[in-house]
């Protein structure tokens, strides 16, 4: 066995080293030291049947082993979720004309900088203070944009005749889940939604409609945080904060697609039935 092995036999340390050069001082050390007491203040424990110089080492590098050489960073959550919660828990608190405001201002998604290169506002939302249907829909676009009034043109005819057609269409307050308009009418970004869905929870909170009209499915993912697609989620009657939710097609999309118009009928049907039945 080699020379450096013996030593490390000795020191029991392997892997650890001690150098050569150490054992002169080492040994000089256990001569002129008192005896090692039966319980030494290392902060590490220490093979027991070994020689003095091996515990003179111990002793030696007990500072240097106990002494941690990296420390581990303190785990930080994410940057975005202190504020963002804090953003959520004002908003929360809004009144309607604070709520107006705050969105009029909002610059928390790069939708703002659209809006203000190009000179738009926000479209907030249109009806009566007392409505018994909160339509929901995705985005406005730019006729929308400039008569700030969501649900316009063909699609929001479409609109007016699916509730006339179930006397529904007096107490009806339109929104959209972004209150920004989107470049070229592209689909919402999940981003988009969800730095908008506080500021449309609170305005849902401070209506307090008698039910809710979903229509597409990007503004029923942000209510109901769910994937499924309109045919499924249709089906079934919804709620959110025990308001009754329904779920159908966006009337753009029942231009487009006219067999659908039929399934569209039931859903109204349902939002009849759901505005004239008591709370769960």
């Amino acid at each position: 066995m080699s020379r450096k092995a013996l030593i490390l036999e000795e020191l029991g340390l392997n892997p650890v080293w001690v150098r050569t050069a150490m054992l002169p001082e080492l040994q000089i050390a256990v001569a002129t030291s008192p005896a090692v007491p039966a319980i030494a203040p290392a902060a590490i424990a220490r093979p027991q049947g070994l020689s003095p110089v091996a515990v003179a080492a111990h002793q030696a590098l007990a500072p240097l082993v106990s002494t941690p050489k990296f420390t581990s960073l303190p785990v930080s959550p994410p940057a975005n979720d202190p504020a963002e919660d804090e953003r959520s828990k004002r908003i929360a608190n809004m009144n309607w004309e604070e709520l107006r405001n705050a969105v009029s201002s909002c610059t928390a998604c790069p939708l703002c900088q659209n809006r203000q290169k190009n000179n738009e506002q926000t479209v907030f939302g249109t009806g009566p203070m007392q409505a018994n249907i909160m339509v929901l829909g995705e985005a406005p676009d730019e006729d929308e944009e400039a008569q700030q009034t969501p649900f316009l043109g063909e699609a929001g005819r479409l609109l007016d005749n699916m509730l006339a057609a179930i006397n529904e269409d007096k107490l009806v307050y339109k929104a959209n889940i972004l209150k920004c308009r989107t470049p070229n009418k592209r689909n919402p970004q999940a981003a988009e939604a969800e730095q908008c869905a506080p500021f449309l929870k609170r305005q849902i909170e401070l209506l307090q409609p008698k039910s809710l009209f979903v229509v597409g499915r990007f503004a029923l993912k942000t209510l109901l945080e769910s994937d499924e697609p309109v045919s499924v989620l249709r089906e079934r009657l919804h709620h959110y904060k025990q308001i009754p939710l329904i779920v159908s097609y966006n009337p753009s999309y029942l231009l487009r697609n006219l067999p659908d118009k039929s399934r569209a009928w039931r859903d109204l049907l349902r939002l009849k039935a759901a505005l004239h039945s008591p709370l769960p």
